[in-house]
C-alpha cells in the first residue's frame, strides 16, 4: 500500500490498505489502515466506498476509547460526505467531532476540524462562523509549523477574503500558501492552491492566466492518481477555453469526465461552459440534458453549487423561450451567489447577463435598466471587466438614439477584444451591425460565429445581411 501510494496508484494503494486491515489483528493497528484506505478511495472519487472504510475506522476508535482519534477520521469522513452532495450530514458530523474534542488540547486534528468547519460554514455563506474556525485552525497550524495545514487554510482564508470584497488579499494569500506547500512539497494543497488560483484569475477575466494554473493542478492531481481531482481540473478548464473561443477543446475536456461522476468532482464549471457552448450553437436540447446532470443541486444547501445550477437553467430557460422563468433564475443566481462570494463569480456573471437578456427579449425595459445598473454600482475594483463590458453592450441595447448606442457597442467591443472573448465580441458587432447596417461590424461577427460553429447567430446574420441589400 505504501508503495502504491507513493506512485499515485491509489485505487491500488485503497485495495492493499484495506486487505492489511482485514488481516491484522489489533483493533486500533486495523482502524489506522482503514482510514489510509477510506482517503485513497476518495481520491479515486470512489465515495461511497470510502465513507464505508472511513465509518469502519470511526466505529472502531469509538468502540476502544480513543475519541480524538474518532474526531480526526470523522472530520475525514465528514469532507467525503459533503462530496457526497450530503452536506447537512457533513456538517452535523464535523461539529459533533469538534465539540468531542473541544476540551483537548488544541493539535493538528483539533485544527483540521475546525478548517473543515470553515470550509462548511463558507458555502453556507456565514462568514463569521467560518472566520472563528478558521482562526483557531490557523493560529494552532501557525504554532506547531503545520506546513500543510497552513497551506490548506490560506485557501479557505482567500475564499473568505474575496467573499467581503478585498480580491487583492485574496490573491495573496493563495500564492503565499503556495509558497509554503511547495517549499514543504504538500503536493495535495499546492494543487488546490493552483486550482483557486485560476478561479481567482477568472473574477479578473484573465482566462489565458487561469489555464497555465490549472494545467499545473491537473498535472500534481496525476501525479497523486486522483481522479477525483482530474476530472475536476479538467471540468474547470472548460470555463477559460469557452470564454477564449477554444470551444471544441471545451467539449473533449468535459468528455473526459464521465457523465455519472459529475456530482462526484468539482465539475461546476461547465455548467457556466458546456451548457453555453451547446445553446449557442442551437444543441438546445443537449443543453437540458447536461443540465439535467446536475439537478440535484437545485435545493442543495451550499450556494455555490445552488447558484451555478440556477444560472445555468437560466441560460436553458431563455434558449427555450421561457422568458420569465430565466429572468426569475438568473436574478436568483446573481443575489445567491454574492451571499458567499465576489460579485466577478461565475453565476453572477452568467445569472446577470441571461437575466438582462430576458427582461429585453419581455420588453421590460425598466427591469433590464435596474439589473445593468447593478453592475454598474459595483465599484471599480470589484466590478468584473467582462460584466463591464456586458453592462456596455445592454447600455446600447437600451438607448434612446443611434449615436449613444453606437458609442456604447464600440466601448463594449473594446473591451471583449482585449479580454479575448470573440464570441461576445462577435455578438456585439452583431448587434450594433443591425443597428447600422456597416458590413465590417457583420463580417467581423460571421468569421467568428463561423469558427465557432455558431449556427442560430449565423442565421440571424443572413437575416441582417438580407435586410441590408434590401434598403440597399
Amino acid at each position: 500500500g505504501d508503495r502504491a501510494e507513493s506512485l499515485g496508484a491509489a485505487g491500488e494503494a485503497r485495495r492493499y490498505f484495506e486487505q492489511a486491515a482485514g488481516l491484522t489483528g489489533p483493533p486500533l493497528e486495523r482502524a489506522v489502515l482503514l482510514d489510509r484506505a477510506g482517503w485513497r478511495a476518495a481520491d479515486v472519487a470512489d465515495f461511497d466506498t470510502a465513507a464505508r472504510l472511513l465509518g469502519e475506522a470511526v466505529s472502531i476508535l469509538e468502540n476502544e476509547g480513543d475519541t480524538h482519534a474518532a474526531a480526526r477520521v470523522s472530520g475525514r469522513l465528514a469532507v467525503v460526505e459533503r462530496w457526497q452532495g450530503r452536506f447537512d450530514d457533513s456538517m452535523a458530523r464535523a461539529e459533533a467531532a469538534f465539540d468531542v474534542g473541544a476540551g483537548d488540547d488544541p493539535d493538528e486534528d483539533i485544527a483540521e476540524l475546525a478548517r473543515v468547519l470553515a470550509v462548511g460554514y463558507a458555502f453556507r455563506g456565514d462568514l463569521d462562523r467560518a472566520s472563528e474556525r478558521l482562526e483557531l485552525a490557523l493560529g494552532v497550524a501557525e504554532a506547531l509549523g503545520l506546513a500543510s495545514l497552513i497551506a490548506r487554510g490560506f485557501v479557505t482564508k482567500s475564499q473568505l477574503a474575496l467573499a467581503r470584497g478585498r480580491p487583492e488579499e485574496s490573491f495573496a494569500l493563495l500564492k503565499q500558501g503556495l509558497e509554503v506547500a511547495l517549499e514543504h512539497e504538500v503536493w495535495d494543497a499546492a494543487g488546490q492552491l493552483y486550482f483557486h488560483l485560476s478561479d481567482r484569475l477568472f473574477h479578473r477575466d484573465r482566462y489565458a492566466d487561469a489555464l497555465g494554473h490549472l494545467e499545473q493542478a491537473l498535472s500534481l492531481a496525476r501525479r497523486r492518481g486522483s481522479r477525483a481531482g482530474e476530472w475536476a481540473c479538467l471540468a474547470e478548464t472548460t470555463y477559460p477555453l469557452y470564454m477564449l473561443g477554444r470551444w471544441e477543446d471545451a467539449l473533449a475536456a468535459f468528455a473526459e469526465v464521465p457523465e455519472d461522476r459529475v456530482l462526484s468532482a468539482t465539475t461546476l464549471s461547465s455548467l457556466s461552459s458546456v451548457v453555453e457552448i451547446h445553446i449557442h450553437r442551437g444543441e438546445v436540447d443537449e443543453a437540458r440534458r447536461v443540465l439535467s446532470l446536475y439537478s440535484p443541486l437545485a435545493t442543495v444547501p451550499d450556494i455555490q453549487d445552488r447558484s451555478s445550477y440556477l444560472a445555468a437553467l437560466a441560460a436553458v430557460d431563455r434558449a427555450e423561450g421561457q422568458l420569465a422563468e430565466a429572468l426569475a433564475a438568473g436574478v436568483e443566481a446573481d443575489e445567491l451567489a454574492q451571499t458567499a462570494s465576489a460579485p466577478g463569480n461565475q453565476p453572477t456573471k452568467q445569472g446577470l447577463v441571461e437575466a438582462i437578456g430576458a427582461a429585453l427579449a419581455l420588453g421590460d425595459a425598466q427591469r433590464a435598466e435596474e439589473l445593468v445598473a447593478s453592475i454598474e454600482a459595483v465599484p471599480p475594483g470589484l466590478r468584473s471587466p467582462y460584466l463591464g463590458a456586458q453592462a456596455l453592450r445592454f447600455r446600447a441595447r437600451l438607448a434612446g438614439s443611434e449615436d449613444a448606442a453606437a458609442e456604447s457597442f464600440e466601448a463594449a467591443a473594446k473591451r471583449f477584444r482585449e479580454l479575448k472573448i470573440p464570441f461576445w465580441l462577435a455578438v456585439t458587432q452583431l448587434e450594433h451591425g443591425e443597428l447600422t447596417g456597416d458590413a465590417s461590424l457583420l463580417d467581423e461577427a460571421r468569421e467568428i460565429f463561423e469558427r465557432l460553429e455558431a449556427r442560430p447567430w449565423l442565421e440571424r446574420l443572413e437575416k441582417v445581411g438580407a435586410t441590408t441589400k434590401v434598403h440597399a
